[in-house]
C-alpha cells in the first residue's frame, strides 16, 4: 500500500508540462522496463519524411527508483547530435515524464526531447545516446563507486526529397504547412515623403526561421530600404508555427494612392505531398501630403569618414610608444632589422565562401543577403537572384547527408568575384579596419538621410560609430541626423564626441556653431585645447625625444624646457583618459530621479533638462546617476544621451 501511495503522489506531482504533445504520443512506443534493470532506447517519431518537415527525435530512459535513491549524484543522459539538420530549441535537460509499477518495483521513464529539420534527403543514422551513472558499492559514504554507461540502439530516418515535377512549381520555396500571407500597413495611411513601416507577413507551421524572403516588385513611385525581418515562434500542439515578418521603409514620392502588389509564394505541404502557392492580395494605400515639422535644414554628412590617422598608433600600438619614451635613458641603442617569416600562400577558398570574404559578409550569411549586398555593389538584379539559388543549393549540399558535393556555379559568378577582388585590392589597407558590410551600411545611412528616413539614417548612423567609435566624422554624422529629427540632447552629446576626437575639424567646428538650440553651458563643455587626447600622447613623446636628445648633445635648458612640456602634456591626456572611464551624461528634457529602476517607483525630483550627470552603476536599462548639484537616483536610459559610447 505504501509503495501504491508513493507512485500516485509521484504521478501528481511529475512535470511534463515543458513535453511537447507529439513527443508524449510517442512514449507508449517504448518498451517497458525489464526486472532492475536500466532501459535506454532512441526513437524518431516517423521512420520516414520530407526534406523540411518536423520531426522528433525522443530518447527515453527507464530507471528502478530503488536504484535511483542509491545514487550520490544524479544520472547524466547525453542525447544524440546529428549533423546535417536544423534543430530547434527545447528544453535541455531531461525530465521525468511517466512512472510504472513493475513486479513491485517504481520505474521512472526520463525522457530528452529534440526538434529537427532535416534539410537535405538521404538516409540519417542517429548516433547512440549515452546514459551514465555511478552506483556506490556499500552505504559507506567513502566507499568507491562503480560507474556504468549504458549507450542506446542507433535511430534510422529516410528523408525524401521533393519530387522531380514538382521541384520547378516549388523553386526556392519552403516546407511547411498552412501558410498565409498578408500585408500590414499604418491604418491611417502613408504621407509623401515620410518614411513609414510596411511588413509582409507569413504566417504558418513549420521552420520559420529558414523560410526565404518572397521576389517583390516595388511599385516605381516609392523608395525601399529594406529592415531585419523579425519573427515570432510558438508550438500548438508540439508543431513549431509562428509568423514571419519581412520589414520594410517606404517613402512616397507623392500624395495619391500607392498599390502594393499581389504576392505569389509557393511552398511544399509535407501533409498532402503537393505544391501549394500562399498568396498575398493587392494593398491600396492613400498618400497624404507631408505634415508639418518643424523646418531644419539637413546638415552635410560624410560617405566614409573614419577614424584619424594619429589614432591607430596611440590607441592599439601603446606598447610601442612606451618602449620609445625610454629611449633617452639608454645611451646607446642597436637596431638589427628581422626578416619576417615566409608563409606559403594558403589554398584559394571555394567560390561560395570568396565571394562571402569580398563582401564582408560571415561565411554562413544567408543567400538573400549576400543577393542584396552584389545589389548594393552595382550586380543587376537578375544575376544576384542567380547567386542566391546557387548559393542555397551549396548550403544544402553543406548541411544535408547524401548530396553532391558541388553544385554548377552561374556563368557570371567568374567575373563577378574578379570584379570584387578588384575592388578590394583598391581599398586594401581601409579594409584591414573596416568591414565592406559597414561601408554599405554607412552608404544606405546616407542615402535615407537625404532622402527624407531621419530615423532610419539615425539608426545606422548609431550603428557605424559602434563599429568605429574612434572616427569623429561618424560621430558628427550622428550628430546631423540626430539633429534634424528633433532629439537636441542627444545631437549635443555626439557633437561633443566630435569635438574631443578632432577638435580642430573645421566642418566639426561649424555644424556645431548651426544648431542654435543648444544652450551656451553646454557648449562651454567642449575642449579648451585644440588638442585631442591622441595628438597630447604623440607630441609629448616627440618632445620627450627630442629632449632625451638635446640632454646627450649638451642643451640641458633645452631638454629640461621641453621634458616639461611633454610632462604637462602627458598629465592633460591622462585626465582626459580619466574623463572618458566615467562619460558624461547629458540629461534630456521631462527626465525624473527615482528611487529604484522602476518606471512604477516613487519619484524624487525631476533632473533639469541639459544637465551633466555621471553613471553609478546599471541594471536592466536603468543607470544610477549623480547630477552635477549633487542629486542621486536612477533614470531609464533613453532620458539622457552618453558622451562618448553608444550602449
Amino acid at each position: 500500500m505504501t509503495n501504491l501511495l508513493a507512485l500516485l503522489v509521484t504521478l501528481v506531482a511529475q512535470d511534463t508540462t515543458g513535453l511537447s504533445p507529439r513527443a508524449l504520443a510517442m512514449l507508449d512506443r517504448f518498451p517497458p522496463p525489464r526486472r532492475g534493470e536500466v532501459t535506454l532506447t532512441t526513437q524518431f517519431s516517423t521512420s520516414t519524411a520530407w526534406v523540411g518537415e518536423q520531426v522528433e527525435l525522443v530518447t527515453a530512459a527507464w530507471f528502478p527508483r530503488e536504484l535511483r535513491d542509491r545514487l550520490r549524484r544524479p544520472p547524466t543522459l547525453r542525447a544524440p547530435t546529428i549533423g546535417g539538420l536544423w534543430s530547434a530549441p527545447t528544453r535541455g535537460t531531461p525530465m521525468l515524464a511517466a512512472s510504472r509499477f513493475v513486479d513491485g518495483q517504481i520505474y521512472d521513464l526520463f525522457v530528452a526531447h529534440q526538434i529537427l529539420f532535416p534539410l537535405a534527403a538521404g538516409t540519417i543514422n542517429s548516433p547512440p545516446a549515452v546514459l551514465s551513472y555511478a552506483v556506490p558499492t556499500s552505504v559507506s559514504f567513502f566507499a568507491p563507486e562503480e560507474r556504468t554507461e549504458l549507450s542506446s540502439r542507433s535511430a534510422t530516418l529516410i528523408v525524401r526529397p521533393v519530387p522531380d515535377d514538382r521541384r520547378l512549381a516549388l523553386g526556392n520555396g519552403p516546407t511547411a504547412r498552412g501558410l498565409r500571407l498578408a500585408w500590414r500597413a499604418p491604418p491611417e495611411g502613408l504621407r509623401r515623403e515620410t518614411p513609414a513601416r510596411v511588413e509582409l507577413v507569413i504566417t504558418g507551421a513549420g521552420n520559420v526561421t529558414l523560410w526565404p524572403e518572397p521576389q517583390i516588385d516595388w511599385p516605381s513611385s516609392v523608395r525601399i530600404y529594406q529592415e531585419p525581418a523579425d519573427q515570432a515562434v510558438n508550438r500548438p500542439n508540439g508543431l513549431i508555427a509562428g509568423e514571419k515578418r519581412f520589414r520594410f521603409t517606404v517613402v512616397p514620392d507623392s500624395a495619391g494612392v500607392i498599390t502594393l502588389p499581389a504576392i505569389s509564394y509557393p511552398y511544399f505541404d509535407p501533409g498532402t505531398g503537393r505544391v501549394i502557392t500562399a498568396r498575398a492580395e493587392l494593398l491600396s494605400l492613400a498618400v497624404r501630403p507631408p505634415a508639418a515639422r518643424r523646418d531644419r535644414t539637413l546638415l552635410p554628412v560624410e560617405p566614409e569618414p573614419g577614424a584619424a590617422v594619429i589614432a591607430a598608433p596611440v590607441r592599439r600600438a601603446w606598447p610601442v610608444m612606451l618602449l620609445l619614451a625610454l629611449l633617452p635613458f639608454v645611451p646607446q641603442l642597436h637596431r638589427r632589422l628581422r626578416r619576417a617569416p615566409i608563409t606559403q600562400r594558403a589554398p584559394a577558398p571555394p567560390p561560395e565562401v570568396e565571394l562571402r570574404l569580398l563582401l564582408g559578409a560571415p561565411e554562413d550569411a544567408a543567400p538573400q543577403r549576400v543577393a542584396r549586398a552584389l545589389r548594393h555593389r552595382g550586380v543587376p538584379a537578375a544575376e544576384a537572384r542567380e547567386v542566391a539559388v546557387w548559393l542555397g543549393q551549396r548550403d544544402r549540399a553543406r548541411y544535408g547527408p547524401g548530396q553532391a558535393a558541388d553544385a554548377t556555379p552561374p556563368a557570371r559568378i567568374s567575373v563577378i568575384l574578379a570584379r570584387l577582388r578588384r575592388a578590394v585590392r583598391g581599398v586594401a589597407t581601409l579594409l584591414l579596419l573596416l568591414p565592406a558590410v559597414l561601408g554599405a551600411q554607412t552608404a544606405e545611412a546616407i542615402t535615407r538621410y537625404r532622402g527624407g528616413d531621419l530615423e532610419g539614417a539615425e539608426r545606422l548612423f548609431a550603428a557605424a560609430v559602434v563599429q568605429e567609435p574612434l572616427a569623429a566624422g561618424r560621430w558628427r554624422n550622428l550628430a546631423a541626423a540626430r539633429w534634424a529629427t528633433g532629439d537636441d540632447v542627444g545631437a549635443a552629446a555626439a557633437w561633443l564626441r566630435a569635438l574631443q576626437l578632432a577638435p580642430r575639424n573645421g566642418e566639426t567646428r561649424a555644424a556645431w556653431q548651426q544648431a542654435t538650440t543648444i544652450p551656451p553651458d553646454v557648449r562651454s563643455r567642449g575642449p579648451m585645447v585644440p588638442l585631442s587626447r591622441d595628438e597630447m600622447l604623440l607630441l609629448a613623446l616627440v618632445l620627450w625625444l627630442g629632449a632625451g636628445v638635446s640632454w646627450y648633445r649638451g642643451g640641458r635648458r633645452l631638454a629640461l624646457g621641453g621634458g616639461a612640456v611633454a610632462l604637462l602634456l602627458l598629465a592633460m591626456a591622462t585626465m582626459r583618459t580619466l574623463a572618458e572611464r566615467e562619460p558624461l551624461l547629458l540629461v534630456r528634457p521631462d527626465a525624473v530621479l527615482r528611487v529604484s529602476p522602476l518606471a512604477t517607483a516613487p519619484a524624487l525630483q525631476p533632473a533639469p533638462a541639459w544637465g551633466g550627470a555621471t553613471r553609478v552603476a546599471a541594471e536592466r536599462g536603468w543607470s544610477l546617476v549623480v547630477l552635477d548639484g549633487g542629486a542621486r537616483g536612477w533614470l531609464p536610459d533613453e532620458a539622457f544621451a552618453v558622451v562618448g559610447t553608444l550602449d
